[in-house]
């Protein structure tokens, strides 16, 4: 640490600086000085910085330069340095009265003084400091390098280095990566995503984050492609070399890269898995000892259902939280198998990003996958019938619907069988012309569009499936047995 001082400076006549408030906190101790015209500049410099200003930065009214003083005092820097060039506005009483107050030197430089004259005194002082900062760097890549393949190593070397304990939060979804047995709390981490809402671009430097309660943070963006941000909690400013911080924010940036890209290759691995055991192109049998690998094995579980839009969402957050956990894609939904004893930490965290979901019952075993499947089908069918939320099987069923595979068989072939079997023997699309059809509203031009066939070509096939089934597309009641029987068809096929 460097011992200059503003008095230091000061007293260096040929610096031709004199004090003009905070005579006090002359004492200061100075290890950077640094020329900064924005007008939040306590988010760019750090604790014991001197900030160098022609007074373009420095607000005119009493109350915003009383302001602005203290929130360079509160920021730990050493003092603020005004060029003597008139551009600065005239320096109120209030504000000057602030400083004494705060012992926060304010300093006035001569005009014919440039600012790098005092930058460049401040360097050579803090020249033996590089030796320290040097080594200190050395020691943050030797954390790296000794960092075992555990995802919270790097981390824990990291912060124990820096003297804080740090943790990594994704402020777009809420999550806490790279999380340990002391995360962040709740109330914290929604204030951080409140305070930067979930963007990254443009934020300063640094984040003072304050809960209440005294819970207090600070927080750094990181060059990551999920929007995360480098938090140190309980601290209002991390007294740390910006440099070093620098370094640091890199080197977890990177884990953080390394982490994601090793999650998405092996989600890749889950997801053939759990297709095959949907399937039934893996036996129970072959499919125990890869089960065992990620932790699924000896143990119950149950299947969650979802739109498949919010599959990649739903990984992040069950990765981030140390669930194991197979996931893929069917048709137009996507399910996630996790044990039965994290179903319900599962639907709390989904349940802020995923509107609707449905959820299997949860004394599956490995043999039962594709009912499990099923089930979180025909739940997810509630849960959107009732508005959203999550439905679970046991307690739970779309109305009016099956409840048993034997049943959804049998109210689909009495009233789609002939069309089904009419499209087996003809290699033709009557069920798919009808489902796209009712989801289209009967709306002719939408559905012959997303069909890319003529209208005429689409009239021939309606009175196709009028006269197989004996029911008209005029009738409400057959057109509530047509959707019901396609709604039962879809969720008790494995795979659309």
């Amino acid at each position: 640490m460097s011992n200059l001082t503003v008095g230091d400076l000061v007293a260096m006549r040929q610096l031709a600086c004199s004090v003009v408030a905070g005579a006090a906190g002359t004492g200061r101790i100075v290890v950077w000085a640094q020329v900064c015209e924005l007008p939040d500049p306590w988010n760019w410099l750090g604790k014991d910085d001197l900030l160098m200003t022609t007074g373009m930065s420095l607000p005119a009214a009493a109350d915003a330069q009383r302001e602005f003083v203290r929130r360079l005092s509160e920021a730990g820097l050493a003092g603020l340095a005004i060029g003597d060039d008139l551009l600065a506005p005239p320096l109120t009483q209030d504000m000057l009265a602030e400083a004494d107050e705060q012992c926060f030197p304010v300093v006035s430089v001569g005009h014919a003084i440039p600012f790098v004259a005092i930058g460049r005194t401040v360097a050579i002082a803090a020249q033996s400091v590089q030796v320290s900062r040097i080594a200190r760097l050395s020691r943050l890549y030797d954390a790296t390098q000794a960092a075992p393949e555990d995802e919270t190593s790097l981390l824990d070397r990291v912060s124990a280095e820096l003297g804080h304990r740090l943790h990594v939060v994704d402020v777009e979804l809420g999550s806490e990566v790279l999380r340990d047995a002391r995360p962040l709390g709740d109330d914290l981490v929604d204030e951080l995503r409140r305070s930067v809402g979930g963007r990254l671009d443009g934020l300063p430097s640094r984040v003072s984050i304050d809960a209440g309660a005294g819970t207090v943070a600070t927080a750094f963006p990181l060059a990551t492609h999920r929007r995360c941000m480098l938090v140190a909690a309980e601290h209002a400013d991390i007294e740390v070399d910006a440099f070093v911080l620098l370094h640091a924010q890199s080197l977890v940036g990177v884990e953080v890269e390394r982490v994601t890209r090793e999650r998405e290759r092996t989600d890749v691995v889950r997801a053939e898995l759990l297709e095959q055991m949907i399937t039934g192109s893996i036996s129970a049998e072959a499919a125990t000892p890869r089960l065992g690998q990620l932790e699924l094995a000896d143990t119950h579980w149950c299947v969650i259902g979802f739109d498949a839009s919010h599959l990649q969402t739903a990984r992040t957050l069950i990765g981030d939280r140390g669930v194991p956990y197979l996931s893929c894609p069917v048709g137009d939904e996507g399910y996630l198998m996790v044990p039965s004893a994290d179903a319900d930490l599962t639907a709390d965290l989904l349940d802020r990003h995923i509107d609707a979901m449905g959820m299997s019952a949860r004394n599956a075993t490995t043999r039962r996958v594709p009912d499990s499947v099923r089930q979180a089908r025909w739940a997810l069918q509630a849960a959107r019938a009732a508005g959203g939320g999550l439905a679970e099987y046991s307690t739970a069923a779309p109305l009016f619907l099956p409840r048993t595979l034997t049943e959804a068989h049998f109210a689909t072939r009495a009233v789609l069988g002939k069309v089904i079997d009419y499209d087996a023997a003809n290699h033709s699309d009557l069920v798919e012309t009808l489902d796209v059809f009712l989801s289209m509203d009967r709306n002719w031009s939408a559905t012959a569009e997303k069909l890319v066939i003529h209208r005429q070509t689409l009239g021939y096939r309606l009175r196709k499936i009028e006269g197989l089934t004996g029911r008209s597309m005029k009738s409400s009641a057959d057109i509530a047995d047509f959707w019901m029987a396609l709604i039962t068809r879809r969720i008790s096929s494995v795979r659309d």
